[in-house]
């Protein structure tokens, strides 16, 4: 039976797409029969996935488009019964039932927290589906810098009561290089350190 790991923010540009890809592949290069659902209706991580397989270096999860949240229900029910883990990368602003149909379905959530204080504003009403889902969660602080308003965010995530990993995505090009490739360099280590992190902390 697969693990279900759903990454959620109501809000675009969290970064949901990177971390779900970086993620999914350290998942797949540790060994694990991964499946990454992509539930955005513009495809980003399905178009991410054919562009590695054009340059002939395809991505080592498989990943399949379900832009609908009765979509979502039966392709996670299909997929949990021969996959290890399951990624959920969540929707952009606007499709709530599928964020929430994604949040119902998960094991775990990961959040993706914007480290800037002024891209927070959609962190109470994710927590709360979260918590009113009943699922186990943390957030993933993304688009960080080493700032004083990056260390600004961390607390304001804190006083939301968002419990933080360690383990960080930074806002560099290095980073954004990586769309429509395999993971590799800091993304690719951001992936590794996010799963061994969160495979510590599930078990």
């Amino acid at each position: 039976m697969a693990f279900k790991i759903a990454v959620a923010m109501f809000k675009g540009g969290a970064s949901k797409t990177t971390v779900s890809l970086a993620l999914a592949e350290a998942a797949a290069e540790a060994g694990l029969d991964v499946e990454a659902i992509d539930t955005d209706p513009m495809g980003g991580l399905t178009r991410w996935s054919l562009g590695a397989e054009e340059e002939s270096r395809p991505l080592r999860m498989a990943v399949t488009g379900m832009p609908s949240a009765k979509q979502l229900s039966d392709r996670i029910a299909s997929a949990t019964s021969h996959r290890d883990l399951v990624v959920i990368d969540g929707p952009p602003p606007g499709a709530l039932a599928i964020a929430k149909a994604a949040i119902e379905a998960a094991d775990y959530v990961l959040l993706a927290c914007p480290a800037r204080p002024a891209d927070q504003d959609s962190v109470p009403a994710t927590l709360a589906a979260v918590r009113e889902a009943g699922k186990p969660f943390n957030g993933v602080l993304t688009c960080a810098r080493k700032t004083l308003l990056t260390d600004t965010g961390r607390i304001a995530l804190h006083g939301m009561g968002v419990p933080l990993l360690k383990t960080e995505l930074d806002l560099s090009d290095l980073v954004a290089d990586n769309y429509l490739h395999r993971s590799r360099g800091p993304l690719r280590r951001f992936g590794i350190d996010l799963f061994d992190e969160i495979s510590t902390k599930i078990g």
